[in-house]
């Protein structure tokens, strides 16, 4: 019976029509208008977390490195990374040489890494393929005389597929010996959708290393690619170092560390100050509650009166809260995704419409200023610092988890006020009707 009699005092509580179950679907509104933003930021966050992290590791550091002596030999480096491929769980191992050069163009010069890697590279790395899309030309890396460049440094540089730049590199054996300068064609554009990864990175064949490296002036290494990277590397560090003769070997955690520390602790900034605007929301439920425990003090009065044990009419108020924040949880979460899934849509939209009302401000502004457009483009996302697009990841756990501490949160807000009404006395309740 008391459990019946809670249900029923909790179900009026939220139906009711007058100005308290108006505080209380408010409450619920605020909750889930506050858990959109965090939905949105725990599922775009993890997207481009997961975006970058995987471009980091199949274009930029491999899943592990081998460090091998600057000097040496192209049929030892090779003799190495073939050996270092035959290590069981390894699915692709190359060799590359890393070095600085300046490309210059007709039109503009740019200093950028080259990596000298092997011209069958696409067909040897499956990760590297599925991330690198060609824009113009070919991935072609045949000739010794072809360079790949990312389609923001050819846009930099004024060239296209099919072009003729040129790589200005130091030699001697000190490096104090007078530059280098080797022209090149520009057999293919490419893009991987991050453009701190491409802005200042190009592609050459390993064989044209040698003629444009000074061997002190490269860092030569064996990047190699494994069947699951997120495992614990540890031993296959010790069998791929023992395969590349005792080198020393890097795992992409290492490398990337202070990086994806970036990523992660900034995740958690935006994750806690979203989450303390929930907690704001949730926090006014007690208010809510409140109001209605004031409006309602005669029919509690009357209640206790006839009866009513304090423990039944104290979790009728603790069941309010719990069904407000389980309501506003459940718009926040529904209303969150349906926000995140469409976040690109939303910034494109976004952008048009401030776009098109700062067109028409510098149509207005005219007569009055010295430039055409007085008001620059406007841009909510700027693809050079993130990824052209962003991806979203639904992470169920961390949404879970979210809505339980909220509908917590809500239950210990309507907590104050239910045990107010649990102490007071009826007396005291009726004389002040």
């Amino acid at each position: 019976m008391t459990g019946r009699l809670v249900l029923f005092l909790a179900s009026r509580m939220l139906r009711g029509r007058d100005g308290a179950a108006r505080y209380l679907r408010g409450a619920v509104l605020g909750i889930a208008v506050s858990f959109v933003p965090l939905v949105l930021v725990m599922e775009v966050s993890t997207g481009m977390i997961e975006g970058i992290t995987a471009r980091l590791l199949e274009v930029g550091t491999y899943h592990l490195q081998a460090a091998l002596p600057p000097d040496l030999a192209p049929e030892r480096l090779d003799e190495l990374a073939s050996a270092v491929g035959k290590v069981s769980g390894v699915v692709a191992a190359i060799p590359e040489r890393i070095g600085t050069a300046m490309i210059v163009s007709e039109r503009q010069a740019a200093g950028v890494s080259v990596r000298f890697v092997p011209p069958d590279i696409f067909q040897r790395d499956a990760g590297f393929r599925s991330y690198v899309t060609l824009r113009a030309g070919s991935g072609s890396l045949e000739r010794q005389d072809s360079v790949l460049l990312s389609s923001a440094l050819a846009a930099s540089l004024g060239v296209s597929a099919g072009d003729r730049v040129s790589l200005l590199t130091t030699w001697g054996e000190n490096l104090g010996g007078p530059p280098r300068l080797t022209p090149v064609t520009v057999t293919g554009v490419y893009d991987t959708g991050y453009q701190e990864l491409d802005s200042a990175l190009a592609y050459a064949p390993l064989a044209l290393a040698q003629r444009v490296l000074s061997p002190r002036a490269a860092r030569v290494m064996i990047g190699v690619k494994v069947r699951d990277p997120f495992a614990d590397l540890s031993l296959m560090q010790r069998r791929v170092g023992l395969a590349a003769g005792e080198s020393r070997v890097a795992d992409w955690r290492e490398i990337e560390y202070a990086r994806l520390s970036s990523f992660q602790t900034t995740k958690a900034l935006l994750l806690l100050i979203m989450a303390l605007i929930v907690v704001v929301a949730c926090v006014n439920v007690s208010s809510a509650v409140l109001m209605l425990l004031f409006e309602r003090r005669r029919d509690l009065g009357i209640l206790k009166s006839v009866g009513a044990a304090p423990g039944s009419l104290s979790s009728s108020f603790l069941v309010t809260g719990l069904a407000m924040g389980t309501a506003g949880t459940a718009l926040g979460v529904l209303f969150g995704l349906v926000v995140a899934v469409n976040v690109n849509q939303l910034i494109h939209g976004l952008e048009w419409v401030i776009n098109r009302i700062l067109d028409l401000a510098s149509i207005l502004a005219a007569p009055f200023s010295a430039t055409q457009h007085a008001f620059g483009a406007f841009t909510l996302f700027n693809s050079a610092y993130y990824l052209q697009s962003i991806p979203i990841r639904i992470e169920p756990a961390e949404i879970a988890a979210s809505s339980v501490l909220a509908i917590v949160l809500a239950s210990l807000a309507a907590y104050i006020p239910a045990r107010r009404a649990a102490r007071t006395r009826p007396l005291d309740i009726l004389k002040k009707v």
